[in-house]
C-alpha cells in the first residue's frame, strides 16, 4: 500500500532537485508556508529550517520558524528562533512580541517582560504587548506609565501615517465580506439590512418603557419607529415623567394617533414589542420580526443589536455588536447584554421579562439580524451573574484519571482535588497507571495509594483513553463521576459542592470547568463547534485569562456544544443511559462524542465557569506534531462526522454572523445570505436548541 503523503511533501519528493540555491529555498518556504496552512506545524517547522539554511538572511521566515516551532510544542527551538530574528531585526516591534510570548510559555517571566517592553517602546500602539505586561503585572513597564510624553509624541508622529493608511485600505476594507469587529460601523453602513421576504399586515403593540428616560432618548426610538416600513404599530409610552409627557416630544405622530402616553395596560392575544427608551429600530425591524414569528409559529422572537454614538452630520456610529444565541433560559440568566427586542404573542414589563416567560411555555426563534441599536451608555454588567445552584445531588463522588508517568504533576492533580474539595471524604479519586516507566514512578504511586480515598489500579494494556474511564467506573456504584485528567490543578475552593449544584439542575446532563494555562491564560471556555476549518475547537483559547469574549462567554456558565475530558462530570445514571465512552474514540473526540449522545437524550452540557483548573494541556500524550498524529486525530474525527453528520458543526451558541473563517472565531463579522437566515431561524425555534434528535441525520 502506498504511503498518503500531503501535497506539498508529494510535490516536494517529486521535484527535481533545484540548481539554484536561492530558488531551492524560495521552493523550501513555499512548501512550508502550504504546511503552516494546513495545520502540519511539525513540517513547516523543518521546511523553514531547511530554506533558512540555504539562504539564512531571511528575519521574517525565522519569526516563521519561531510560530511552526511553538505550535508543534518546541518552546526552546521557538525561543531561539524568535530571538535571532529580533537580534536581525532591532526595530521590529513584532519580533520582540513573539519572543515575549516564547519566553512567558517557558516561565521566564521578568525576561518576557523585558521582551513585551522592548516591543512597545519600539511600536507603542502595539495593543497586544500593553495586555501582556498588564496580565504580568508589569503596568509599570508601560511606556507611556515611565513617560507620557513618550507615548504621546509617537502617537502624533504616526496620526498623519494612520489616517493615510486607513484611507488607503477602506476601499478595499469595504469590498471584503468579512469585517473586523472594529469596523463595525463600516460593516453596517455596507450592508444594511433588507426587506424581509414577505410583508405582514399583523398589528403590534409597541410597548417603550421610559421611566427615567430624556426626550431626545425617547425621541430617537419614536423617530425610528415612524420610520418602519412595516406600519401596522400602536406604540404606548409607559413610565414617562409629567416633564417628558409635557415636552414636545409627545407632540411626535399626533396627526396619526399611532403614539400615545399610558398606564402600561395592553390587550391580550396580540403581538407586543418591549422597547426602551433610547432603542433605535432598523427601518426593517417591524418587519423582520413580524414575519420570523408568523413563519416560525414560535412563542417570542428576538434579534440581535449593537450601540451607537449619534453623530448629526453622519448618522449613528454603530459599535459593540451583541450577536446572541439561541435562546436558552439558563444561558439567559447570565447573559450581560441581553436581547433588546422581543416580539411576543403576550406582555412582559421588559424585554427580559417577556423572553423568560415565552422560554416557559414554548419554542424561541432567534433572528440573526442586527434590527436594533442601544445608546452607548446603556453599558452592560461587568462581572457574570452567577446561576443559583440546583438541589446538591448527594453521593459519593469518583474521580477517574488515567496516567503515565508524570508522576510529580499527578500528585500536584490528587492533591489540588483532594485539598479544595469541601467533602474530601465524600471523593473517592482512582487511578489508572497505564504502563508508568520512569525512575520513581513506581514509589510516587505507591505514596499516593496510601492517600485516604485514593487508589491506584493497574491498567496494563495499550493506551484508550475512553475503555480505561469505562473501566474505571465499572469498579465503582458512586452517584457522581468525574473524568479528570492527570495534568491539572484545581484552583477552586469547595469544587465539589459546586459540581453537585450544578448536576443538581433539572436538564443538566454532563459539566466541564473553566481550564487555564500555567500562565493564567485560557484553555478552555467549553467546546466550539463550527469554527475554524469546521473542526471542534476550544472556545476561547490563548485568550488572556481575565477577558471575557463575546458576551462575556468565556467567564460566565453556559451551555455549550461540548466540554473537554480533561474534567468532565456527570451523574451515573447519565453515563450508564449513553453506554459510557465509546471505545472506538481511543484518543481524541471520545468527550465530544460523549456530550453528543448526551444532548441526544435532551439533557444539556454547561460549561461552569465557577470551577476553575489550571490544565497542563497534553503533557502525556503530546501535541498532534507530526503527520502520523494528524493522520490519526483526522481519522475519528471522520468516524465523528459520519456519526453526527452536520451536528457536529452546529453550535446554538455561535452566532453565525461571526466568521470563523478568519481562524479566530470572533476576529470577523460577516453579511449572511437570506438562505443562511431563514435555517438559523427556522433551526431556532425547534424547542430545545441544545437537543439533537433520535436519528441525527434525518435532519441534516
Amino acid at each position: 500500500m502506498t504511503e498518503q503523503r500531503p501535497g506539498w511533501l508529494q510535490r516536494r519528493s517529486a521535484g527535481a532537485v533545484d540548481a539554484d540555491p536561492n530558488a531551492r529555498a524560495g521552493r523550501l518556504i513555499a512548501q512550508a508556508d502550504q504546511a503552516r496552512d494546513a495545520g502540519d506545524w511539525a513540517s513547516a517547522a523543518r521546511l523553514y529550517a531547511e530554506g533558512l539554511k540555504i539562504e539564512p538572511g531571511q528575519p521574517a521566515i525565522r519569526v516563521q520558524l519561531g510560530h511552526a516551532l511553538k505550535e508543534s510544542g518546541q518552546l526552546a527551538e521557538a525561543e531561539a528562533a524568535y530571538r535571532q530574528a529580533a537580534e536581525e531585526m532591532p526595530d521590529d516591534a513584532d519580533a520582540r512580541l513573539q519572543l515575549g510570548h516564547a519566553l512567558k510559555l517557558l516561565g521566564q517571566t521578568e525576561a518576557a517582560i523585558r521582551s513585551f517592553s522592548r516591543a512597545l517602546e519600539i511600536d507603542p500602539d502595539l495593543a497586544s504587548a500593553r495586555d501582556e505586561l498588564i496580565l504580568l503585572g508589569a503596568r509599570g513597564e508601560l511606556p507611556g506609565v515611565r513617560d507620557g510624553r513618550i507615548a504621546a509624541a509617537h502617537r502624533l508622529a504616526r496620526l498623519s501615517d494612520d489616517v493615510r493608511s486607513a484611507m488607503t485600505n477602506a476601499r478595499d476594507v469595504a469590498d471584503q465580506a468579512i469585517f473586523p469587529p472594529e469596523a463595525h460601523d463600516a460593516f453596517r453602513r455596507r450592508f444594511p439590512i433588507a426587506p424581509p421576504p414577505t410583508a405582514s399586515v399583523s398589528h403590534i403593540t409597541v410597548r417603550i418603557d421610559a421611566a427615567q428616560a430624556t426626550p431626545s432618548l425617547l425621541r430617537a426610538t419614536l423617530t425610528s419607529l415612524l420610520d418602519q416600513r412595516h406600519a401596522a404599530f400602536t406604540a404606548v409610552v409607559i413610565g414617562a415623567d409629567e416633564t417628558v409627557a409635557a415636552h414636545p416630544v409627545a407632540s411626535l405622530d399626533l396627526d396619526q394617533g399611532r403614539i400615545r402616553f399610558g398606564d402600561g395596560n395592553l390587550a391580550d392575544g396580540g403581538l407586543t414589542l418591549q422597547l426602551t427608551a433610547g432603542t433605535i429600530l432598523d427601518p426593517e425591524a417591524l418587519g423582520w420580526l413580524v414575519f420570523a414569528l408568523e413563519r416560525t409559529g414560535a412563542g417570542a422572537v428576538y434579534a440581535d443589536h449593537d450601540r451607537y454614538d449619534p453623530d448629526w452630520r453622519h448618522g449613528l456610529i454603530r459599535h459593540s455588536p451583541a450577536l446572541q444565541p439561541m435562546a436558552d433560559a439558563l444561558d439567559l440568566a447570565t447573559n450581560p447584554d441581553p436581547p433588546a427586542v422581543v416580539l411576543t404573542k403576550g406582555s412582559g414589563t421588559d424585554a427580559r421579562e417577556a423572553l423568560e416567560q415565552a422560554l416557559a411555555v414554548g419554542p424561541v426563534a432567534h433572528l440573526p439580524r442586527l434590527l436594533s441599536s442601544l445608546p452607548s451608555d446603556s453599558g452592560t454588567d461587568i462581572e457574570p451573574t452567577p446561576v443559583a445552584p440546583g438541589p446538591a445531588l448527594p453521593g459519593r463522588i469518583l474521580v477517574v484519571i488515567p496516567t503515565r508517568d508524570e508522576v510529580e504533576m499527578l500528585g500536584r492533580a490528587v492533591r489540588s482535588l483532594r485539598n479544595e474539595a469541601a467533602e474530601p471524604d465524600q471523593i473517592d479519586i482512582l487511578i489508572l497507571d497505564n504502563r508508568s516507566r520512569e525512575p520513581g514512578a513506581a514509589r510516587a504511586l505507591a505514596e499516593l495509594d496510601a492517600l485516604p480515598g485514593v487508589r491506584v489500579q493497574t491498567h496494563d494494556e495499550p493506551f484508550n483513553w475512553s475503555r480505561c474511564n469505562n473501566l474505571g467506573v465499572a469498579g465503582s456504584d458512586a452517584a457522581i463521576l468525574v473524568f479528570a485528567n492527570n495534568d491539572i490543578e484545581m484552583l477552586t475552593r469547595g469544587w465539589d459542592a459546586r459540581l453537585r449544584g450544578w448536576l443538581g439542575h433539572d436538564g443538566v446532563g454532563a459539566v466541564g470547568a473553566r481550564l487555564l494555562y500555567p500562565d493564567g491564560g485560557l484553555q478552555h471556555g467549553g467546546i466550539l463547534f463550527g469554527g475554524w476549518q469546521n473542526r471542534p475547537s476550544h472556545d476561547g483559547l490563548w485568550q488572556p485569562g481575565r477577558e471575557g469574549g463575546p458576551l462575556n462567554r468565556w467567564r460566565r456558565s453556559r451551555p455549550v456544544a461540548a466540554v473537554t475530558g480533561a474534567f468532565l462530570a456527570c451523574r451515573r445514571e447519565t453515563f450508564a443511559a449513553v453506554g459510557g465512552f465509546d471505545e472506538r474514540f481511543a484518543i481524541a473526540y471520545n468527550d465530544i462524542d460523549f456530550c453528543l449522545k448526551i444532548r441526544q437524550r435532551g439533557a444539556r452540557v454547561i460549561f461552569a465557569a465557577d470551577i476553575e483548573a489550571i490544565h497542563h494541556e497534553s503533557r502525556t500524550r503530546g501535541h498532534n506534531d507530526n503527520p502520523e498524529k494528524v493522520a490519526w486525530d483526522d481519522a475519528e474525527l471522520a468516524d465523528m462526522h459520519r456519526r453526527w453528520g452536520e451536528w457536529l458543526f452546529r453550535d446554538p451558541g455561535y452566532n453565525p454572523q461571526w466568521a470563523p473563517e478568519v481562524n479566530r472565531p470572533y476576529d470577523g463579522l460577516r453579511d449572511l445570505g437570506l438562505s443562511r437566515v431563514l435555517a438559523h431561524l427556522d433551526a431556532s425555534a425547534r424547542g430545545s436548541p441544545w437537543a439533537i434528535p433520535a436519528e441525527p441525520h434525518a435532519e441534516v
